[in-house]
Formats: structure tokens, C-alpha cells, sequence
């Protein structure tokens, strides 16, 4: 993948593309597509797609995501204008990237053939978190202080500095820049908790009014994973096909597909050694073990899996749950290919 204007760019090896994604991944994941959806979007581009994924650092503002993650979109759209022109425009989010596509639907009069919106979840960080508010929150407010003196000090910053030379070399320089965005946004998301900042916003139910009133793009895959605890895409089909201005216009499918939360992210990622993955995998049991009981359990083991040794070749049935997946959305995407649809 090539990275163009804030995004990143995979297109075809063969031929000429056939058709255009703008990609959003989910929660913490979305800050490096290009790394930990990289499987699911080269099976994309083999089929002749070409994949615009607009990365983005992860926290409680939806919104400025959504215009984040748009503005990147329309800038290397137009910086390859001559490669895209006439070519259908196709939305396609998972998890948290189908909220965000959804809320661009809603904000901007996008030009799309349709969305494909994958796993659906629109939780209150209350309740996707069920420690969250007791836990969590007074934790990182106790500890900001101590942390801040203790990041100010130059004697750690001295040891941060060895540790980085020390992480070079035993990664890629490639990867380590690319896979950096995953370290970064963890620090912005601190800050939010220390200063007393709980929800996301727009909360769930602004987020339905909002799609309910001005969602404005009638071609919808949605796709749940029958493993999936978390997903919420019922609810969804329910408020887009009942309650939404877009709902006369509607033309919506709705499939089920073996896998769990994290099927896109299943892959190998090349250049990790072995020291890299052994510590990711110690450190994705602590998160999991943390996560236990709780709805984001799952997601805790995908992203550990994305990196583990165990996990460096998809397994059988995992490989064989992804290329469904892509053969599913590929072939609604050549059938919907058609003049844009949008709501008067």
C-alpha cells in the first residue's frame, strides 16, 4: 500500500479498478489499516477494487473523526483523479468505522453506490466497558499527575530514548513507522480520561437521530458475524428501514457470515521477529485477561492476534471465512455498481 494524502492506497496489481473503497477500520486497529486489515484489503484489490483507507487516531469524538477521516478520503480521491474517474464509489466500515460512515452519511452529501457497513457497534463507553466509569476513570485521574511528573523528568525521557533505539532494532524501520500511529493515540485518549471525559460523542441515541434525519445513502450491505457478541447490527437495519428519511429509498441486504469481531483482521503481518511477537503476545494475554467478562473481550484477542506468533498464518477455516466475506461484499458491490443513489 502506498500512502497518498493522509491515506492508503492499494490498487490492482492487474488491470484497471473496477470499483473504489473508502475504508475505515474499527477502535484503536483504524490507526494503521494498512497494517492490521492488510489481508482483507489486498483480497479486496485482488478483485479488482481499488482501497482508499483513511486512518485515524481513536477517541471519544466521533465527529471529528468522521470529518477527519472524509477529508483525507476527498484529497487522495482527487489526487488520483485520472485513476478513479467514472469508477463506482463504494463506503465500507468495521465496527466503529461503519458508525463513522454512517455519521459521514449523515454530514456530508457524499457521492457513493452504496455503504457496506461490517459489525455494527454504537455502545456507551459505560457500557461497552462495564469497569469503565468505577475503575477506570478514577484511575487514570489519580494517576495523571504522577505519570505527568514522571514523563517530565529527563532521566526518563533519556530511557525512553534508549528503549526506542533499542525497539529499531529489532524491527523494521517500515514497520516500526507505520505501526507507530497505534502507540500514539493512546496518549490523547489519557488525557481525555484524566479530564474527567467518560462518553463518546455524539452518545448511541444522537447518533440514531442524526442517522434517522439526514442519513442519506440508500444502498447498504450490512454484514454480522454469527460469533459476534457485541454486534448491533439488527438495530440498526431496524432504525434504517422503519424509522429513517432514507427508508422510501431504502434498498438494504442483510447477510450472515461465519467468523467473529475481528474476521477482517485476520492476517500475517511480515517483518514482525520474533522478540516483537513474543511480547505482543504476553502483553494481549494481560489485555484479554483484563477484558474477560466483558463485551470487548473478543476485541482484545483479535488485536493481540493480529501480531501473535500463533497467528503469522491465518488458520484454515479463518482464511476460509475471510475469502467468503470478500466474495460477498465484492458481488453485491458488482450489482450495485450502477448510478449513485442518493435522497432528494
Amino acid at each position: 500500500m502506498v500512502h497518498s494524502q493522509g491515506a492508503w492506497v492499494l490498487k490492482p496489481r492487474n488491470g484497471r479498478a473496477n470499483s473504489v473503497v473508502h475504508f475505515i477500520g474499527g477502535i484503536f486497529v483504524g490507526a494503521a489499516p494498512q497494517l492490521t486489515y492488510r489481508l482483507f484489503l489486498e483480497h479486496l484489490a485482488e478483485k479488482g477494487v481499488m482501497v482508499i483507507a483513511t486512518p485515524y487516531a481513536s477517541g471519544f469524538d466521533y465527529f471529528h473523526i468522521a470529518d477527519e477521516a472524509q477529508f483525507k478520503f476527498d484529497r487522495a480521491f482527487r489526487f488520483l483523479q485520472e485513476s478513479v474517474e467514472d469508477l463506482p464509489t463504494f463506503g465500507m466500515g468495521h465496527s466503529l468505522g461503519s458508525v463513522i460512515h454512517l455519521l459521514i452519511g449523515s454530514r456530508y452529501a457524499v457521492q457513493r453506490s452504496g455503504n457496506v457497513l461490517m459489525a455494527f457497534n454504537n455502545k456507551e463507553a459505560s457500557l461497552a466497558i462495564p469497569l469503565f466509569s468505577p475503575v477506570l476513570v478514577p484511575m487514570a485521574q489519580n494517576m495523571g499527575p504522577i505519570l505527568s511528573q514522571i514523563a517530565s523528568s529527563p532521566t526518563v525521557r533519556m530511557g525512553a530514548e534508549i528503549t526506542l533505539k533499542q525497539i529499531e532494532n529489532v524491527i523494521s524501520p517500515p514497520f516500526m513507522k507505520q505501526a507507530f500511529p497505534l502507540i500514539e493515540q493512546l496518549h490523547p485518549l489519557y488525557m481525555d480520561l484524566v479530564n474527567g471525559r467518560e462518553e463518546f460523542s455524539p452518545k448511541p441515541e444522537e447518533t440514531c437521530r442524526l442517522i434517522t434525519s439526514y442519513y442519506g445513502v440508500s444502498r447498504n450491505l450490512l454484514i454480522k458475524f454469527t460469533d459476534d457478541s457485541i454486534d448491533e447490527t439488527l438495530s440498526l437495519a431496524k432504525v434504517l428501514s422503519s424509522e429513517s428519511a432514507i427508508s422510501s429509498l431504502l434498498d438494504m441486504s442483510i447477510r450472515s457470515l461465519p467468523g467473529d469481531h475481528g474476521l477482517p483482521l485476520q492476517q500475517g503481518l511480515p517483518d514482525v521477529p520474533p522478540a516483537m511477537a513474543d511480547a505482543v503476545n504476553r502483553g494481549s494475554e494481560l489485555f484479554t485477561n483484563l477484558a474477560v467478562g466483558t463485551p470487548w473481550e473478543t476485541v482484545a484477542k483479535e488485536v493481540g492476534n493480529t501480531l501473535g506468533t500463533d497467528n503469522q498464518i491465518p488458520r484454515a477455516q479463518s482464511s476460509r471465512d475471510l475469502a467468503k466475506l470478500v466474495d460477498v461484499i465484492t458481488s453485491w458491490m458488482a450489482s450495485n455498481a450502477g448510478p449513485k443513489v442518493l435522497r432528494p
